[in-house]
């Protein structure tokens, strides 16, 4: 995916309010391939291959979702898992990249919830990707350890009290830490990796020492970094290893 260098470019240019279209055009779309219906209210936005059908007002994914669903190394991965799905497009986007991997998305808002299982069905993925409804904090009830060669999530950015929150409940719970916390993440994933599974997160570069310190602390070990460059360094894809004890490899930037 990160060979549509020109797409992501165009997407990080854009605001997460604006359609995001293959001709750079706002669309209206009636019903779609597998029947699939585009409300008034929504968009259909392709970029790299992957379509996907997203509130116009609300949480919407930007290119860290695409960077990231472009980040793990998918050698050996049968299974993952997808912490705070959204829409979908990151666990559709894993699933596109290997036809050998079976990706399940875990949503906690009914809205997402519901755009997501309807984008993977957009998709024609339903064989080899699950949307479940549920909190991440309840997590072993629904899943035994150790269940997952790779964990993926793009969290909420801003801790609480920091950052603006405006009046979209979707759009503050995707991006705020108002339901769950990066500690509960992490946490989350060392119960769901198996012994040398692996862990890939985007998260600001302000907080990279958060993300690096609470992986050390539940015994994961960081292995690769790699910044994401716009006229600053905004964000860190990070990548740590279930037990790994190694080296950190700092990878080239990626410059959009």
């Amino acid at each position: 995916m990160l060979s549509c260098f020109h797409s992501l470019r165009a997407l990080s240019r854009k605001n997460e309010g604006d359609p995001v279209c293959p001709d750079g055009k706002k669309h209206g779309y009636g019903i779609i391939q597998n029947m699939t219906e585009v409300k008034d209210d929504e968009t259909l936005d392709e970029i790299g291959g992957v379509r996907i059908i997203q509130k116009k007002k609300g949480y919407r994914f930007s290119a860290d979702s695409l960077l990231l669903a472009d980040f793990p190394d998918l050698t050996g991965v049968t299974k993952a898992v997808d912490l705070g799905t959204g829409s979908g497009v990151i666990a559709i986007s894993l699933a596109k990249r290997s036809q050998e991997l079976y990706v399940v998305g875990i949503e906690l808002q009914d809205t997402l919830f519901d755009l997501a299982v309807r984008n993977v069905d957009l998709s024609s993925l339903s064989d080899r990707v699950e949307i479940i409804k549920g909190d991440l904090k309840d997590i072993k009830e629904r899943f035994e350890a150790g269940s997952f060669d790779l964990v993926v999530c793009n969290p909420p950015y801003y801790p609480l009290g920091k950052g603006r929150t405006g009046p979209n409940l979707e759009r503050t719970v995707a991006r705020h830490e108002v339901a769950v916390t990066l500690t509960d993440i992490i946490e989350a994933s060392e119960y769901l990796l198996r012994d040398g599974g692996r862990v890939a997160v985007v998260f600001p570069a302000n907080r990279y020492s958060d993300v690096i310190s609470e992986m050390r602390r539940v015994k994961i070990g960081p292995m690769r970094v790699k910044e994401v460059h716009t006229k600053v360094v905004e964000v860190v894809l990070v990548e740590g290893k279930k037990g790994y004890a190694g080296e950190l490899l700092l990878e080239p930037p990626f410059c959009l």
